[in-house]
């Protein structure tokens, strides 16, 4: 998925999960919203690798590529909150209220899988 692409999807997914919230938001700490935020955007580098070997390969239809991202998505999530016991929905509002948007350890976890990407 192209980046610009991939952010307004995301985007419009938060927009919805806040909406949707029925739950209060676990605060959590920097270092855990620091941790999360490295291990999910590892998680969407890896649905990436994924994706494009799937389109290589043809080795799935390409109307099925839509279903395969969501399977990923769903599984990553589960693989997300199984390894930390935070929900993934919980860590967006943390980076707000903690303000780390714009903070040099943030920022670097954000480029280095830009790069790699």
């Amino acid at each position: 998925m192209e980046p610009n692409k991939r952010t307004i999807y995301e985007e419009e997914l938060q927009t919805l999960r806040d909406n949707m919230r029925a739950t209060q938001v676990r605060e959590l700490t920097r270092e855990q919203v620091l941790d999360a935020v490295k291990r999910l955007e590892a998680a969407k580098f890896d649905a990436q690798k994924k994706m494009y070997e799937f389109v290589r390969s043809q080795r799935v239809a390409p109307q099925m590529i839509n279903a395969v991202i969501k399977v990923e998505k769903l599984k990553a999530d589960d693989q997300f909150f199984n390894d930390t016991g935070i929900e993934e929905e919980d860590v967006e509002p943390n980076i707000k209220r903690l303000n780390l948007e714009g903070t040099p350890e943030f920022d670097e976890i954000i480029e280095e899988y830009k790069k790699k990407s």
